[in-house]
């Protein structure tokens, strides 16, 4: 048997951040109190993870608002726009200042947008305008370490925009920094790497004026400034319009839990997926924020169970592009632990239900869409060839199930067959030998004759006694011994969803009741946020409260009333008595499961097309 060693997350103080951004920058740590920048990322496929630019000692970018020679403390109300876009209202006597932070999709860039309206009876003066101490870069696998080299901020008079650029000999990254027509940039003579952007302001009474900042990435500064200049000559107003209607267009409609539906949904989709600054390529990642504790690196589960069926609910197209991305960088290494962006293998460790999830995740895709078409990609025909066989491979012969090393939270499994993991490559089998039988896929092995034995292998000797009557187990030897426990990460909830049961077989929703029961030890009821928990985190988890919708819905979505998370975005596990992100903050590829699971139950369903279960 393996050594029992677990990677368990640590439990952090909570602290509230706002995020935003799109596929080419990624803004996850708005402070809300000073409506501060405190850091932005790009994916780097050389670099095999995330650039960070950060603040010196504070904010990376911070507004500012100086009335009569002194900067006045701005009072930030927020609200999410769109379910994606951080605004606030604040209000300096007569002024009512609002601010709007925005990444238009397809753009390398951002704008933080004040805008100001003066409701006095007299004109007013004052200055506006950015504050930049820039730190240091970051490189985040994991965990953040310095990027040393030449980091030099200056101002680009060619470009109008103030320019930060990281280079190690040759250009990493940069960042520019523009404002509009009438601001100025000064740079700071005592204090390197900062800088103060503003413009001098005069209103009338009833009158209204726009401050935005653009901000671009590039591979070197040239690149940013001009990506400066491109966003000038569309101007905010225009960007901002583009924007709202591309979030309009893709807003999930739900009878209940519709914020927390969409805010997860484009979480999902900004940062659990990116595009390369080095190669524009798409890059799937378990979360783009250097909160969560294992960011900027790849996970099939993540990706393909977990942030895909979100995907499809935005964008069909992108998730296209993201499963022939993933078939062909990832493939190699299909279902071991960890992969850094590239492909390369960064943790070893075999899982068999990420083995199984990149035949799924083709599967959901051609349900969702109906787009055979993708069958006929070398990577796809050839990747398929590939699953099979490895996952024939890890047939166990006596038994007919199917060995994992690792379980869906990557730490050793007690007994070597997992019953979920079984029922997975036993739906990638059942899938695979339709593609034969149908002529769209050839293969040498009896697909369907292997699909059916471990069905048959599952129901032998993963079926036990349990407290309610018959259940299914969570792993077993083939020996005669077994475990009784769940995993949110890879539940046995799921198994009606994944079709390899009815949710009324007794089996089944036996199963689920001793999930939801107190002999469950990890079963948390003792608080006013309720949930399944597990061995790896002990607190609720909102992937639990996913799967319960997906299942027999025992918690009627309570979980998504009485849970902050955070900030109301997906997390690993919450307190129980506030609700607020225990461990796991900003968790984005968990969303996009966790949007699917709530639009499958409250989504209006002629608003979109439907993702279609298995």
């Amino acid at each position: 048997m393996p050594e029992d060693i677990l990677t368990v997350p640590a439990e952090t103080k909570y602290r509230l951040l706002l995020v935003t951004g799109n596929e080419y920058l990624a803004l996850p740590e708005i402070n809300p109190r000073d409506g501060g920048i405190r850091s932005l990322n790009v994916l780097h496929m050389g670099a095999a993870g995330l650039l960070a630019f950060t603040g010196a000692k504070g904010p990376l970018i911070v507004p500012f608002l100086n009335l009569n020679g002194r900067n006045i403390h701005l009072k930030f109300c927020w609200s999410y726009r769109h379910a994606w876009l951080p605004r606030f209202k604040s209000k300096i006597g007569e002024i009512l200042v609002e601010g709007t932070i925005f990444a238009p999709p397809g753009h390398r860039g951002a704008v933080y947008l004040l805008q100001f309206t003066h409701h006095g009876a007299y004109a007013v003066s004052f200055a506006a305008g950015f504050d930049v101490a820039w730190g240091d870069v970051r490189h985040h696998i994991f965990k953040a370490k310095k990027v040393r080299g030449e980091h030099e901020i200056s101002f680009d008079g060619w470009t109008n925009s103030l320019v930060l650029e990281a280079r190690s000999g040759v250009p990493l990254a940069a960042l520019a920094l523009g404002l509009g027509n009438n601001g100025e940039w000064r740079l700071s003579k005592n204090e390197l790497g900062c800088a103060r952007g503003m413009q001098a302001l005069r209103l009338q009474p009833g009158e209204k004026a726009a401050l935005p900042l653009y901000m671009s990435v590039n591979l070197e500064g040239s690149g940013a400034g001009a990506t400066v200049v491109d966003l000038r000559r569309r101007g905010f107003a225009a960007l901002l319009t583009e924007t709202e209607a591309w979030f309009q267009a893709r807003k999930l409609k739900l009878v209940q839990h519709g914020a927390a539906a969409n805010r997860n949904l484009f979480f999902n989709y900004f940062f659990a997926l990116g595009r390369a600054l080095d190669t524009d390529a798409w890059v799937p990642v378990t979360s783009r924020s250097p909160r969560y504790y294992v960011s900027a690196a790849f996970w099939s589960r993540d990706c393909l169970l977990w942030s895909f069926p979100g995907l499809l609910l935005v964008d069909g197209e992108t998730a296209r592009q993201v499963l022939l991305a993933v078939y062909g960088r990832h493939l190699e290494r299909a279902g071991e632990h960890a992969h850094y962006i590239n492909g390369v293998l960064l943790y070893p460790g075999f899982e068999l239900d990420q083995l199984a999830a990149y035949v799924l995740a083709l599967e959901a895709y051609l349900l969702s869409s109906g787009d055979a078409s993708i069958l006929r990609e070398k990577v796809i025909k050839e990747g398929l060839a590939v699953l099979a066989a490895k996952l024939l491979a890890q047939r166990d012969r006596k038994t007919g199930l199917y060995g994992t090393f690792l379980d869906p939270s990557d730490d050793p499994v007690k007994y070597p067959f997992l019953i979920y993991d079984n029922v997975l490559a036993q739906r990638a089998l059942a899938f695979l030998a339709g593609l034969q039988q149908s002529k769209m896929w050839k293969y040498p092995a009896d697909l369907a004759r292997h699909a059916t034995a471990l069905r048959r292998a599952v129901f032998r000797w993963g079926v036990v006694e349990g407290p309610f009557g018959p259940m299914f187990a969570w792993c077993v030897d083939g020996r005669g011994r077994h475990e009784l426990y769940d995993n949110p990460p890879g539940s046995l909830q799921l198994l009606a969803y994944y079709g390899f049961c009815q949710s009324r077989d007794a089996v089944y929703r036996n199963t689920v009741r001793w999930i939801h029961s107190r002999h469950n030890p990890y079963y948390c009821d003792r608080g006013p946020v309720r949930g399944v928990a597990s061995r790896h985190a002990a607190n609720p988890w909102p992937l639990a409260a996913a799967n319960d919708l997906l299942s027999l819905n025992l918690d009627r979505g309570r979980f998504f009333s009485r849970a902050q998370m955070d900030n109301g975005f997906c997390c690993e596990t919450v307190e129980q008595q506030k609700g607020r992100a225990a461990t796991g903050q900003a968790f984005a590829s968990a969303a996009g499961f966790l949007a699917f699971a709530l639009y499958s139950v409250y989504g209006v369903r002629h608003s979109r097309r439907e993702g279609k279960k298995k």
